[in-house]
């Protein structure tokens, strides 16, 4: 296991090979990182949600050939299936909108489309097809301003880097000294871009029309109700294991009788979480109180496996209807460090103002600070369900 900090390399064929000339190129550059690797199996996963540990990582490097999009067609169907050609426009489409998602934390992210003459091309006669979706690929990449685009190089266009043979049984496409000049080509212009300021990606102001299209697409309806106790084990994982997208970070030490104390004010409330994709469950929890004409968030805390898709925005929506049907006029955010829960500190500065360890929304600039935060406003749906105490009564 890699510690301190890393260099995420995410790829739809195994790279692990590349590893030790990447970090001796990396080292070579005085940059103390070490190589992790994110499965193909788990590419979208970790584009579209932060990793558990993402302050310990550097930057990620995307590579992708598009005939491993192909792979799992080919046991069913003829190369002539007009199947293969409408797959590559979906998975293109999906890709360039979760690499944008996932350019938008404000980490460097490079992406290196490598050519597509591996087995699969070879077995079904697909060079012609890939090369043509690889082009298109590349270039709707080259339009997320955040992403450094890379090309193939040179010194792995010459013959005998490539292992047909290891690419049928582990999709493991290259020869080792394949790998060893392809990680020291990654390790290169890893160190290229982070010398220079002006070409270091940041975090994104707005979002590209794919990305806004996209999220819209995504359909994401987020449910807000009270949390009794049937909800405890929920309410329990949220708090404890929640790291970056936390009012407090993370509470592995949180006891029992805290978690039933919250339960017991009726102050808490449970997130729930469903999108195209899936149900996502209860996700997330806030914690609040009244206080004069203000809705202070004492705590909140969101699941990494919804963050990317504008939950959070969808959230401060609710809790901005909350405040205004009680005729409050802001939104009282009380922000402690934790070390680990810096993008909810990102967050509340894009949307609130600082003022004593706290951060305040008044409600008037509410829906003008959301749009401006959020990638696509109101590509969402909200369910406020089962306040009406909550709202009726003030303690």
């Amino acid at each position: 296991m890699v510690t301190g900090i890393v260099l995420q390399v995410l790829s739809s064929f195994t790279a692990n090979s590349i590893q030790p000339s990447m970090e001796h190129a990396l080292a070579d550059a005085g940059i103390a990182a070490g190589v992790g690797f994110t499965s193909r199996t788990h590419m979208s996963e970790y584009m579209l949600a932060p990793a558990s540990d993402t302050e310990h990582i550097l930057g990620s490097v995307a590579l992708l050939r598009v005939e491993d999009w192909l792979r799992e067609g080919m046991g069913t169907r003829t190369a002539s299936d007009p199947w293969f050609r409408e797959e590559l426009k979906t998975r293109v489409r999906e890709f360039v909108s979760e690499l944008a998602i996932l350019s938008c934390r404000g980490k460097p992210v490079w992406f290196l489309a490598c050519p597509s003459t591996g087995w699969v091309s070879e077995k079904s006669n697909f060079a012609s097809l890939c090369r043509t979706y690889t082009n298109l690929l590349v270039a709707r990449v080259r339009n997320v301003s955040q992403v450094n685009t890379l090309t193939w190089p040179a010194a792995l266009l010459a013959d005998g880097i490539d292992d047909q043979k290891a690419d049928e049984l582990d999709r493991i496409p290259f020869t080792q000294d394949g790998f060893d000049r392809l990680g020291e080509f990654l390790g290169g212009e890893v160190a290229r871009t982070l010398a220079s300021d002006s070409s270091t990606p940041h975090a994104a102001a707005g979002g590209s029309p794919e990305l806004a299209a996209y999220l819209a697409g995504l359909q994401v309806q987020v449910q807000l109700a009270p949390a009794d106790r049937a909800a405890r084990p929920h309410v329990d994982r949220v708090l404890r294991t929640a790291a970056s997208f936390s009012l407090t970070g993370e509470k592995p030490d949180i006891t029992h009788a805290e978690i039933d104390a919250l339960l017991d004010s009726q102050r808490c409330l449970l997130v729930s979480v469903v999108d195209r994709l899936g149900d996502h469950g209860p996700s997330g929890v806030v914690v609040y109180r009244w206080s004069g004409n203000a809705l202070v968030v004492q705590a909140m805390a969101l699941s990494c496996t919804v963050l990317g898709k504008q939950v959070e925005h969808a959230l401060l929506s609710a809790l901005t209807r909350m405040s205004a049907e009680r005729n409050c006029s802001e939104l009282v955010f009380e922000y402690r460090s934790s070390g680990r829960n810096q993008p909810m500190l990102s967050f509340l500065q894009s949307i609130a103002n600082a003022s004593n360890n706290k951060y305040v929304l008044s409600l008037d600039q509410a829906d003008a600070r959301i749009s401006a935060a959020a990638i696509n406003p109101r590509a969402w749906s909200i369910i406020v369900g089962g306040l009406e105490k909550a709202l009726s009564e003030r303690h």
